[in-house]
């Protein structure tokens, strides 16, 4: 029973990649891309935090808090995967720039398909991989339909808008299915990683790397705001496949998780809380 419901989780994390990624796509203009791209310092922060001290925090953290090695490469792995799907949105409900965030967003993608097998390479040289395959899963589940995406939107507007929510509905509930899968296959685990660390090292993994996004953000509030929650948030889709995939011992996954509910838990309710004080400011205004 438990190889039949892992084997539908390797199905499920790829169906929820895909519409995921699709749905960012169809989403999105060129000129919604491409705009907010020509500030180049927040560019060159953005890619600074994102892609050198987020992963240099992960693995600090780690051996900080002493962190059993597959809770370490959970972690590490999860602070590689730049590009939040999410991270437009969460932009939107703390009154950040979206624009800029999205510009931000379809650069990372692009970039971390690319990046995240150097980046294992370098943090973490004891784990042995296939870096052809993971390149090859990564252009076909995040490059592929992202693109498609793109050109659906830019072709077809109406019909774009018309599939648009239909993947953001097959994303989310495959999601749920995913979520739920992996509790019923690993709650022995989950249950073991209290006391192990895990909870704490994801605290304060989002804790600095929000701080770290602030600081980078500039003058403008609005942007220091979009910087800190796109720095902050990390791809699940992208993480998920990745230890689903092509590593065997269920603890990276299982930190993985942990540390999506700690994202969730953390920076959903700063964002809300930011945009509520934005709002009541202008309102005094």
């Amino acid at each position: 029973m438990d190889e039949i419901l892992t084997k539908a989780l390797n199905v499920v994390i790829i169906v929820f990649m895909v519409s995921a990624m699709l749905d960012c796509g169809l989403s999105l203009t060129l000129r919604q891309i491409f705009e907010p791209l020509r500030n180049i310092r927040l560019v060159i922060s953005s890619a600074v935090a994102s892609y050198v001290l987020v992963p240099l925090i992960g693995i600090i953290i780690s051996k900080l808090l002493g962190l059993a090695e597959p809770l370490k490469i959970g972690l590490v792995l999860f602070s590689m995967a730049a590009g939040s799907e999410a991270g437009p949105k969460v932009v939107g409900l703390a009154k950040g720039n979206v624009g800029l965030s999205v510009g931000l967003l379809v650069g990372q993608l692009g970039v971390t398909i690319i990046y995240i097998p150097l980046l294992l390479s370098l943090f973490l040289p004891e784990v042995q991989f296939d870096h052809g395959k993971l390149l090859l899963k990564l252009c076909a589940t995040v490059v592929l339909p992202t693109c498609t995406g793109l050109f659906v939107k830019a072709r077809y507007g109406k019909m774009a808008d018309r599939l648009s929510p239909y993947m953001r509905r097959i994303s989310s509930i495959s999601m749920l299915i995913l979520a739920v899968s992996i509790l019923v296959l690993n709650y022995k685990g989950i249950l073991r990683l209290f006391g192990s660390g895990a909870i704490g090292a994801a605290l304060i993994f989002f804790a600095v790397s929000f701080l770290v996004g602030y600081l980078l953000g500039g003058p403008e509030k609005a942007d220091r705001r979009a910087l800190a929650i796109i720095t902050g948030t990390r791809n699940t889709a992208i993480s998920l496949m990745i230890a689903s995939q092509m590593f065997d011992d269920p603890n990276e996954l299982i930190m993985i998780i942990v540390m999506v509910v700690m994202m969730v838990i953390t920076l959903l309710p700063l964002s809300l809380y930011l945009g509520r004080r934005t709002a009541q400011q202008q309102i005094k205004v």
